[in-house]
């Protein structure tokens, strides 16, 4: 296994200029290169050192936005800590100028990992067509990867603001347009599957590589995206592509179940991870401060719920828990009630190896957040599968849909299955419901409850016609959180994050277009 060493920053190792005019770096469409292009794009070592930065800065845009974006307004976590940025999250109360989320609700990482891929998607051709250093194939490798790369930045700024500018050229110098208005939704998700068809004709296929985009990642990405916009055959030809592609299996205890969190280099359930490590980055990832962490409280903690459903997942003949997740998740002899769990200031362990010599289930080793090397999952086995249940579901292949939910259970010693006799009226419903709740129990903090519950129903219909799932999971919730803002009428619009404020003043084509309710 492969994995992308950093050793020093994107910016350092390629001696670019952060430099741009404050009027210019809205987008933080830098770096500018201080090297004329045809002094760097010259050999093997330049283009794997272009990539390792390509990496090193998504793993900065991701560090802490994938659990903010993806995880936090959603159902599966309530505040842990005391800071005003919980608070404002949990509560709905965000606004485009609060100092506390700033660092949240900003693009400029976003569009600083953009802005590689750009680079890559200019100068990797002409490599290719000289064959410079001999290495025609590595650079026909990396082009697919920052098309890929570049197709899944866009995917998240797709659905956390919804319009994006889109920018698909480097920034070379000064006198280049960066003010740039916000494209339409539909135009930004034609960059995203454009971007996604040129990945998969150059990418290659080494299955064993799971700390870079690959082929068997892409087509994971195809099938999210196909699912976001409800594209059902089109998810259900991008997830089987994706089966055969990463030649992915189950595993089949709970041990090997943890360690597609701890080792995925060696699991047979990993597709495409990124590795935070300490003495590569010289900084932790932000997992541990959010959920589990050895320095201090963490900001949040798993909602009362889950731990229950998880408990309650008994063997029939018993009664005793047997769903490995919940011990492999919880510390279940610290909360062995429900009252006990409730009143903890509780931690996730999903990241973290179990004690050394105690027994599964009694605790974990939590890391320091300055400490805290983690390998999170991008895409993985189980969570393509499931959405494929779902788009198999809306095909009426019912039955289909629920063997994949009962493999997943399966695997991790919960043997109650789920059978279509269990089901009336609305079935597709009643099923997709089913495979939506064993994902909120799979894929906990991994930052996708947040864009499973914005996907069901009609997306980008900010009405009380839309968003069906999402009102039906958090108005209860937020009404009953100090404060709370529900979602209906002209809040509907909060499904959004907004824009940040810095950003008007600093790019003029922007101007009167803010996600609504929020204010510029």
């Amino acid at each position: 296994m492969k994995k992308i060493k950093i050793i020093v920053t994107t910016i350092c190792l390629f001696g670019l200029l952060i430099s741009l005019t404050y009027c210019k770096k809205f987008l933080q469409q830098d770096p500018i290169s201080t090297v004329a292009p045809d002094k760097f794009w010259k050999d093997k070592n330049d283009a794997g050192t272009w990539m390792a930065g390509i990496y090193n800065q998504m793993q900065t845009t991701l560090s802490s936005a994938f659990f903010d974006w993806g995880e936090v307004r959603s159902d599966n976590v309530r505040v842990g800590g005391t800071g005003n940025a919980q608070q404002t999250m949990i509560s709905n109360t965000l606004s485009g100028n609060d100092a506390d989320i700033n660092g949240i609700t900003t693009w400029t990482n976003l569009y600083t990992t953009i802005s590689l891929c750009n680079y890559g998607i200019k100068y990797f051709p002409g490599m290719i067509e000289s064959n410079a250093d001999g290495g025609a194939a590595i650079y026909r490798d990396y082009l697919g990867q920052c098309y890929a790369l570049r197709a899944l930045m866009y995917f998240y700024g797709l659905r956390v603001w919804g319009k994006l500018p889109l920018l698909t050229d480097p920034i070379e110098n000064l006198s280049q347009e960066t003010e740039v208005a916000r494209s339409p939704v539909d135009q930004v998700r034609a960059r995203i599957e454009s971007d996604i068809d040129a990945s998969l004709q150059l990418i290659g296929s080494v299955t064993t590589q799971r700390f870079y985009m690959q082929k068997a990642a892409v087509y994971a990405l195809q099938t999210d995206v196909a699912m976001w916009f409800q594209d059902y055959n089109k998810a259900l030809t991008a997830s089987q592509n994706c089966i055969t592609e990463s030649k992915c299996q189950l595993v089949t205890n709970i041990a090997d179940w943890k360690n597609i969190f701890l080792t995925p280099a060696t699991s047979s359930e990993a597709i495409f991870n990124l590795f935070w490590s300490v003495t590569e980055r010289g900084n932790g990832v932000g997992v541990c401060s959010k959920v589990g962490s050895a320095s201090n409280t963490n900001q949040y903690e798993p909602r009362t719920f889950i731990w229950q459903r998880l408990k309650d997942h008994v063997d029939p003949v018993t009664g005793k828990s047997i769903d490995g997740r919940f011990w492999a998740i919880f510390d279940t002899l610290s909360y062995n009630t429900a009252e006990t769990y409730d009143a903890a200031v509780a931690q996730m362990g999903k990241y973290s190896p179990w004690k050394a010599n105690a027994p599964i289930g009694t605790g974990f080793t939590f890391q320091g957040n300055s400490d805290c090397s983690v390998a999170i999952p991008v895409y993985r086995f189980a969570d393509v599968l499931l959405l494929r249940a779902e788009a198999l579901a809306h095909t009426n292949n019912y039955q289909g849909a629920l063997d994949i939910v009962n493999n997943i259970r399966k695997r991790v010693g919960y043997t109650v299955a789920a059978k279509l006799a269990d089901y009336s009226g609305d079935i597709t419903a009643g099923i997709e419901r089913t495979i939506l709740e064993e994902r909120q129990l799979e894929l906990i903090g991994e930052g996708k409850r947040w864009f499973d519950l914005c996907r069901i129903g009609k997306i980008y219909d900010y009405t009380d016609n839309g968003y069906g799932y999402l009102k039906e999971v958090m108005n209860p919730i937020l009404a009953g959180t100090t404060g709370g803002i529900q979602f209906s009428g002209a809040n509907m619009g909060r499904v959004l994050f907004p824009i940040n404020s810095a950003a008007f003043n600093a790019n003029h084509k922007l101007l009167g277009d803010q996600n609504p309710p929020y204010d510029e």
